[in-house]
């Protein structure tokens, strides 16, 4: 039985403004061993469950974020970018059993919600798929779900909980702060998260048979909203790709790893890259 986990930092207990999500930030190296103890707490209770392997991506910022000596010896981890698959990658080298989404957050349009954006805070108002506003665990679940791997279980802030078991209400769920406005919330102490993300894991784990993976056939429209002009005018002299506005473009992908490449090099590429 193999087990994947796609693991962001804004969801995670303690973490509350830009400061903890950045290396230069205030408690950002606390934030760090949160975050890596949170993994940690979900890998040994799939261990404990049966897990035969677990792959973990680490999906925050630079991709670095995990203290790999903090981490379970047996585990493996995909470590920094770019990757054809983002948060996801790793999924594509067999069956897993299910996925685990551990630290996430609401998705760019979502009024309320610890730190909530979609994919690139810095880059993007709004993604629209297929016509609806996408938060990341819809896309991500998607690329799970076209492997045939069921999301089986969330934990975040309880508008990101609310906001994914509207997409999956079949997964489990850990609430391990309450927000009170984008930088601000009530929040459990880091020690007592773990504990419950680990049971959480096992009873998901245990009625992993009775979730079914979550699929967007294709082909599907993806709509990105920037928030400046420039990428766009970049954008369109792609062929295949719509200007719909000022800001916003329309690409229709063959099917969710179609999507999500396009959304790798929109949000990655620069000719100044080395």
């Amino acid at each position: 039985m193999r087990i994947y986990i796609s693991a962001d930092i804004e969801g995670i207990a303690g973490v509350v403004t830009r400061e903890h999500t950045r290396p230069e930030g205030f408690e950002y190296q606390s934030a760090r061993i949160w975050m890596t103890d949170s993994v940690a707490a979900a890998a040994n209770a799939a261990f404990a469950a049966g897990a035969s392997e677990v792959v973990i991506s680490d999906s925050h910022g630079n991709a670095q974020n995990l203290l790999l000596d903090r981490l379970p010896k047996a585990v493996q981890v995909v470590r920094s970018w770019p990757r054809p698959l983002s948060m996801m990658q790793g999924m594509e080298s067999g069956e897993y059993a299910g996925a685990l989404f551990i630290g996430y957050h609401a998705g760019a349009t979502n009024p309320d919600g610890i730190l909530a954006h979609t994919f690139r805070s810095a880059s993007l108002r709004e993604v629209r798929v297929n016509g609806v506003s996408a938060p990341e665990a819809m896309i991500n679940a998607a690329i799970a779900g076209h492997f045939g791997t069921p999301v089986l279980l969330v934990s975040g802030d309880d508008v990101c909980i609310e906001e994914t078991r509207a997409l999956l209400p079949d997964i489990e769920a850990v609430t391990v702060k309450w927000a009170h406005s984008r930088l601000s919330a009530r929040t459990l102490m880091p020690e007592a998260s773990y504990e419950l993300i680990a049971e959480g894991v096992q009873r998901a784990i245990a009625r992993r048979a009775g979730i079914v993976p979550y699929r967007l056939p294709g082909p599907i429209t993806l709509e990105l909203s920037f928030l400046y002009r420039q990428p766009v005018e970049y954008l369109v002299m792609l062929k295949g790709i719509e200007r719909l506005d000022a800001f916003t473009v329309r690409y229709i992908a063959d099917d969710i790893l179609d999507l999500q490449r396009f959304l790798v090099f929109a949000l990655g590429y620069s000719s100044n890259l080395q």
